[in-house]
């Protein structure tokens, strides 16, 4: 259904392992992404920002832990998921990385301050002691080069992680932070500018909050290091609530970041809530990219009331839908029959579209029984009728002609030509099945069948 359904994690001594993802939670100040080994092991990998971290094979899970934050407060998402493939398609490869490596790699492209919030999140694959002891050293760091204001976000930080350790409650209490509480707990706007990274992973914690949700998007929602972040975030905002007056933004800001498969993808992801505004967009997305299978289905487990490009469309799609048990178009005539019970020229012409398709595996009784639906709603329809009287006359010897050409104005040209076949055979001089005859294997592209007819009906002029 996406395009990437597996990654490859590159571990020490060059092992190669391919993962499965499962979930990927986008919390901050990390996102999680869940995968499956081969032989059913799980692991974690750890993205910043969009950038690779480090990933680790779970053993146990920890009771309070970022991972368990990201899992349960997080904007979680099944895989595969477009929004799962866009993270790790950029990184090829992971590379995964050891404590003191990736320490090192952090020091290298982040701040103190970010290297301490990043191993705040990775409380389930460092031991307590020295993930403290990490985080700890850049309070320091900035204590020394008299940097309080930075100290303070590490200790926020520190808090963050270990909310219940003493030394941090001891050490925020110091007199030297006293002019910075407020300042944080309250947000003040002007952490935008002094300490943006620790403002984020507050306001996103708090995002469900009607003020700092739209705060969050203003100052961070744009800048590409977020953008998988702020697209998860307005995805979160429509599961949530029913906002089709904001459904334009959405799709706006999903072709910015997706390509139209993938556009398509997210799309069906949705369809699962029940709001007809996003049936009808995954439907024509479907259409958009020429998966006629997954129209018809979507259409068939989520019937909206169809417009004219609807139905056109429904049209085009039906002879090129590969039907079998896992998408039977028995069920559509159950669909499309109530929506557009009062749309009845468009609705002929979709049954009667659909008729070739079921002809090809089933008799003309089911055929009946299929447009049974229109009776139920009282919707009087030419092809209803036009199928009763085929059934009444296809086994008729007297009344073959009258059938071939019911079987003509169903789309069923094979079965049109069997009977004036069989019409000819009783009445050799009867040029009237003779010119069917010759216009319907014109008509199939049997060119020699139709120039035999047309020079044994010049004969009987």
């Amino acid at each position: 259904m996406n395009r990437l359904t597996t990654i490859t994690l590159m571990e020490k001594g060059n092992r190669k392992t391919s993962l499965t993802p499962t979930r990927v939670a986008f919390h901050s100040p990390c996102t999680i992404l869940e995968a499956r080994s081969a032989d059913g092991a799980l692991y974690h990998a750890y993205f910043y920002r969009q950038q690779f971290l480090a990933a680790k094979k779970v053993t146990r899970s920890k009771r309070g832990s970022y991972l368990q934050q990201a899992m349960t407060k997080g904007i979680v998402f099944l895989c595969p998921h477009p929004l799962a493939s866009k993270l790790i398609e950029q990184h090829g490869t992971l590379k995964n990385r050891s404590l003191t490596e990736l320490l090192s790699w952090t020091r290298k492209r982040f701040s103190l301050l970010e290297v301490s919030i990043i191993f705040g999140c990775l409380d389930s694959l460092i031991q307590e002691e020295k993930l403290f002891k990490v985080m700890r050293d850049s309070y320091y760091d900035y204590r020394r080069d008299g940097k309080w204001g930075k100290a303070y976000s590490v200790l926020l930080s520190l808090e963050n992680t270990f909310p219940e350790h003493e030394w941090v409650a001891r050490t925020k209490q110091d007199a030297s932070f006293s002019s910075y509480h407020r300042k944080y707990e309250t947000l003040s706007p002007s952490l935008a500018e002094s300490d943006p990274g620790t403002l984020e992973w507050m306001l996103w914690q708090k995002r469900s909050s009607s003020d700092h949700h739209p705060r969050w998007f203003a100052l961070y929602g744009m800048n590409p290091d977020y953008s998988l972040a702020a697209f998860a975030l307005i995805t979160e905002e429509h599961e949530l609530a029913d906002h089709e007056e904001t459904f334009p933004f959405f799709l706006d800001q999903s072709k910015k970041l997706f390509d139209q498969n993938e556009q398509k993808n997210l799309l069906l992801h949705m369809t699962k809530a029940p709001r007809p505004y996003i049936h009808k967009e995954a439907f024509r997305q479907c259409i958009r990219v020429q998966e006629w299978e997954e129209a018809m289905t979507t259409l068939i487990e989520h019937p909206y009331l169809l417009e004219p490009q609807d139905i056109r469309s429904v049209k085009e799609a039906i002879p090129l839908v590969k039907w079998d048990h896992s998408l039977p178009i028995e069920q559509l005539s159950m669909v499309l029959i109530p929506i557009l019970k009062n749309e009845k020229h468009d609705l002929d012409l979709l049954l009667t579209a659909c008729i070739p398709v079921l002809s090809k595996t089933h008799g003309l009784p089911y055929l009946l029984n299929w447009l049974k639906p229109l009776e139920e709603v009282q919707c009087h329809l030419p092809i209803h009728q036009k199928v009763k009287n085929l059934v009444a006359c296809a086994e008729d010897p007297d009344k073959q002609a009258q059938a071939g050409e019911l079987y003509y104005s169903l789309g069923l040209k094979g079965e049109a030509i069997d009977s004036f076949s069989y019409e000819m055979e009783l009445k050799p001089d009867d040029p009237a099945p003779v010119k069917w005859l010759f216009t319907l294997y014109r008509e199939t592209g049997n060119m020699d069948e139709a120039t035999a007819f047309q020079q044994l009906l010049q004969t009987m002029r």
